[in-house]
């Protein structure tokens, strides 16, 4: 706690009430006067030592400042790599592709199923069939490709049916990105087993593309022929 200042005079403060009180004797006695001037002098001596004050102390060495430790650093947040999509866009944009570049989907979504291989064909001499597929066991599939905004017909089901034979495969597919298939369409189908394809199968291929898994034996088998018939050989004829 600090203390309140004194009430009482300082030594300079009682020296100038003496030289004055001095002052006054020597002015109401005529023999004092010749005290006069040593009192004045004194006078300016004690007024000069109140203005000045207390005499001020110096102020010691300045130790430095201690160093301050680095404020830590927070730890930056693990960023997680994004799961990688499977290959080519989703069944949503299909509409969007121009069918070329729908045949190089599906060959593209079909060489990502592990254990499988595929390859767009080239022009129009492909002899009906746009993807040819090689998978485990020696299955080799004939793949049509049909951009459709409308059902697809039994066309395109006579047109895979010669392709398999031609490309020597044990299966044939035809997969449309439009609203399916006309009846005789399916009924042809059935007749030959031929695999028709919607949206609905590419999306179930893009998953088991994304897990890594083998599809549905219903989509592409694993072993050759629906039927349990022995595969061709696997090479092509031009």
């Amino acid at each position: 706690m600090s203390r309140p200042p004194s009430s009482q005079p300082s030594g300079a403060a009682a020296v100038l009430m003496l030289v004055i009180g001095g002052l006054i004797a020597v002015a109401a006695e005529p023999a004092w006067r010749m005290l006069t001037g040593p009192l004045l002098g004194l006078l300016l001596v004690t007024v000069l030592v109140l203005m000045a004050g207390p005499p001020r102390s110096r102020p010691g060495p300045v130790s430095p400042a201690p160093p301050r430790s680095p404020a830590p650093v927070p730890p930056s947040p693990v960023s997680l790599a994004p799961t990688a999509p499977a290959p080519g866009p989703s069944a949503r944009s299909l509409a969007d592709l121009s069918p070329r570049e729908f045949e190089l989907h599906v060959a593209e979504l079909i060489s990502a199923l592990p254990g499988w291989q595929a390859q767009a064909t080239r022009g129009r001499a492909d002899q009906g069939a746009d993807v040819l597929a090689s998978g485990p066991g020696g299955v080799r599939v004939a793949v049509q490709v049909k951009r459709y905004r409308a059902a697809v017909g039994n066309g395109a089901v006579q047109a895979i049916v010669a392709s398999k034979a031609v490309y020597d495969c044990t299966h044939a597919v035809v997969v449309t990105s439009g609203p399916g298939y006309t009846r005789s369409a399916r009924e042809l189908a059935q007749a030959n087993g031929v695999g028709l394809w919607q949206a609905g199968e590419l999306a179930t291929l893009r998953r088991c593309a994304r897990q890594g898994v083998a599809p549905p034996p219903e989509l592409l088998p694993g072993r050759a022929g629906y039927s349990g018939q022995k595969p061709k050989s696997p090479g092509s004829r031009g």
